[in-house]
């Protein structure tokens, strides 16, 4: 393979890592294929960046993010509920606090990660295997162009 220059090389290794953490391609047979890199570098990549220990976390942040939110908007809440009579309404500044929590929690809810969107492509994928190995090889060449061009951007 030919030498990359660093931004390729940069691209393709966040390639790979998304392959491997969202797409769960660990098998760096398959992972090489998908990316065109060499086994050996791929797993130089996967080493340095602890992949495995990556892979594991990746699926708690966003709901552990979505519960702290929840908590803070749910401890918020009460505590406007327990100033005196008369006084119970927001502030201001927790008014303010309280809209970013919801319009964050909703964000959270409602709009698709990158991941997400692998996920459900690779859910795509295995349907379109299961049926046509041809069909699988095409689609899985448009998504690979459909998640390069999304880490572009």
């Amino acid at each position: 393979m030919a030498r990359l220059t660093a931004e390729k090389r940069k691209e393709k290794e966040e390639f790979a890592k998304l392959l491997f953490l969202k797409e769960d391609i660990t098998d760096f047979k398959e992972l090489s294929e998908r990316t065109k890199v060499s086994q050996k570098t791929l797993r130089e990549w996967e080493k340095e960046g602890n992949w495995k220990k990556l892979k594991r976390n990746v699926v708690l942040m966003r709901d552990e993010q979505l519960t702290l939110m929840n908590d803070e908007l749910a401890e918020l809440n009460r505590s406007i509920r327990e100033k005196k009579e008369g006084s119970r309404f927001a502030d201001h500044k927790e008014s303010i606090i309280r809209r970013q929590l919801v319009k964050d929690i909703k964000d959270l809810e409602t709009e698709a990660s990158l991941a997400e969107t692998i996920y459900s492509l690779k859910q795509l994928l295995d349907f379109v295997r299961r049926n046509d190995i041809e069909d699988t090889k095409l689609l899985a060449n448009y998504v690979d162009q459909f998640i390069k061009q999304k880490l572009r951007s």
